[in-house]
């Protein structure tokens, strides 16, 4: 089972201790429990300048996270016994989190990403929302063809991955379908090369159309895998 949790501070002035908090004293209590989780990842927030590949004009919904946590977990039961009890101790630092249970699909990984904690480079991170009269069947199928011609444009992409949204944890969360997740290998080949050409960023953007109604705020992070 594969859970993705975002995750806020109460307020701005305490979101590097917050941030701190989740990294070095939350999230590894999660790692005390051996092999029943398989895969921790921690997501901090890192601040650069505005960065709007597809224009100013595009709308994004929703709340700037200073915290995305990735969670492998060996059964679904761990989720009830292991992570809900660490979501309590969770919600009484952070001003508001969402929980969703993931299906992950990695479309490339390509060497271009050193090894470190931290990993080098910048995680681009962003909720999905998919047209609702597309059926999950399809929806997914049109995402994975799309994922064919991100591979092509986006060139300064170390690794991109999918997050299919199986279920909603948390209530009122966004009821987001999806996540993009990007990995580049530092700022300069986000900034430069998101895309190939302008014809490619053309060919993404009418092929987004297809799919997605609109996302949630773009999250910017510096990636901590801890295990």
């Amino acid at each position: 089972m594969e859970v993705m949790i975002q995750a806020c501070a109460k307020s701005q002035e305490k979101a590097d201790e917050f941030k701190s908090w989740c990294l070095r004293e939350w999230a590894p209590t999660l790692v005390d429990h051996g092999d029943r989780v398989e895969r921790l990842i921690v997501n901090l927030a890192t601040a650069i300048r505005t960065a709007q590949p597809y224009g100013s004009a595009e709308s994004l919904a929703g709340d700037a996270f200073d915290v995305i946590v990735q969670v492998s977990l060996r059964d679904h039961s761990d989720y009830e016994r292991l992570v809900k009890p660490a979501l309590e101790r969770l919600r009484g630092r952070c001003g508001v989190h969402h929980v969703y249970q993931v299906t992950e699909s990695e479309v490339f990984h390509r060497p271009m990403l050193s090894r470190g904690v931290p990993t080098p480079g910048i995680k681009l991170m962003r909720g999905l929302f998919i047209f609702e009269d597309l059926p999950d069947s399809a929806a997914r199928r049109i995402w994975e063809h799309h994922s064919g011609l991100a591979t092509k444009v986006h060139v300064g992409l170390a690794r991109y991955a999918r997050h299919w949204v199986d279920a909603v944890l948390t209530e009122g969360s966004p009821k987001i379908r999806g996540l993009s997740d990007l990995h580049f290998p530092d700022e300069a080949s986000m900034r430069e090369r998101y895309f190939d050409s302008p014809r490619g960023r053309d060919e993404i953007m009418h092929d987004l159309g297809h799919f997605i109604a609109g996302g949630t705020q773009r999250f910017y992070g510096t990636e901590y895998v801890l295990k």
